[in-house]
């Protein structure tokens, strides 16, 4: 039998959802305008927020973001299928592709955002720790420089140092793609950094198999996501070496009297 149909179907699941850019309609519906046309021309929370505001960026933000968790769910709705073929069904592997439709989804001719949201429920899924730090660092950052794509560079080098910290998901020691027995103290203890990793503990006990993603799996699947974010970040990069990049908001001017 092949025991990972699962990773697969849940994959291509998560790249179809990924390629669904929520501020395309949202744009269009608020402002009847195409999001590809308008601000930074990017489909994606940043010019959302430049063109409608700061809360409607702020809910295609946690739309993007919910679409890595629905795969996650989604996955796991399919290790839960009674058959060998769904035994080995990872939760985090699906997530990535998920990053990859949003940069180059199907549905609008590959012309995607950059995928910062989805990192974000890729980290909630993965380590919701490193999402939790993630986040502290990235909004420090934004308030103080009002430039997304520094904070968002930023919080993936932390992430990345911290990453390989074993103790940052719960266990001691690293454990290669099947990370059952690694991660059995740490649910025993409620320590559950990688908290979807939990369900792993169900499927197993349907299957009789005990399968759950490793502590590697999750390094590995971070890593990829972070090298997404670099190349899509490129342009932005080479703007902040220039000292070109535009802020999200300018700094108000203060009135000064005649």
């Amino acid at each position: 039998m092949f025991p990972y149909l699962g990773i697969i179907i849940a994959s291509i699941f998560g790249y179809l959802l990924g390629s669904v850019l929520w501020s395309v309609p949202v744009t269009r519906w608020v402002k009847g305008v195409s999001i590809y046309e308008v601000g930074s021309n990017n489909p994606g929370a940043t010019n959302t927020v430049r063109i409608l505001g700061k809360k409607w960026g702020l809910a295609v933000a946690l739309l993007d973001g919910f679409k890595v968790l629905i795969t996650a769910a989604f996955a796991i709705g399919l290790s839960m299928i009674p058959s060998e073929l769904f035994s080995k069904t990872s939760y985090f592997i699906p997530c990535i592709f998920v990053l990859i439709g949003h940069c180059w989804p199907i549905w609008f001719k590959f012309k995607g955002g950059k995928a910062v949201s989805c990192f974000l429920g890729l980290l909630v899924v993965v380590n919701y720790l490193y999402f939790l730090i993630f986040f502290i660092v990235w909004w420090i950052f934004a308030f103080k420089y009002r430039k997304v794509s520094l904070s968002s560079i930023i919080g993936t080098a932390t992430i990345l140092l911290l990453m390989w910290l074993p103790w940052t998901y719960g266990v001691m020691s690293y454990s290669l793609f099947n990370g059952y027995d690694s991660f059995i103290d740490a649910w025993d203890n409620n320590i559950v950094f990688s908290f979807y990793n939990f369900f792993h503990k169900f499927s197993s006990e349907i299957h009789g198999i005990n399968y759950a993603d490793g502590m590697l799996t999750g390094q590995i699947i971070i890593l990829v996501g972070m090298i997404i974010l670099v190349v899509r970040h490129k342009t932005n990069i080479v703007k902040l070496k220039n000292k070109t990049e535009e802020p999200i908001y300018p700094k108000k001017q203060k009135n000064t009297k005649m």
